[in-house]
């Protein structure tokens, strides 16, 4: 670090050397008593896992019924129900409002 200025004030040249200060070691000896850690799933745990790894073969997007709703969209014959889709909407805005 340089600070150029007057000497004994503020903005005077300094030069920054030194060592660090060694760590003195502890005074109290650590303990070599060893314990053993443990670990306990509950049965809820495995059932989510068991879940997770179900959901991960299964595709995000089922082609199938996106493929059924383009052909019905270029045949101008997809009608959904607006009611069923308002509640759909609202159902999965309440779920999402419970997980927070």
């Amino acid at each position: 670090m340089r600070i150029s200025g007057k000497p004994g004030g503020v903005g005077n040249t300094q030069s920054v050397t030194g060592t660090k200060a060694s760590v003195a070691p502890a005074s109290t000896p650590v303990s070599s008593v060893s314990t053993a850690d443990a670990v306990q799933v509950s049965s809820a745990a495995r059932l989510v896992a068991v879940a997770q790894e179900a959901l991960a073969v299964i595709p995000d997007i089922r082609l199938e019924k996106v493929e059924a709703i383009k052909n019905q969209l270029d045949a101008d014959a997809y009608n959904p129900d607006g009611e069923a889709v308002a509640e759909g909407l609202i159902k999965e805005h309440m779920a999402k409002g419970r997980r927070s």
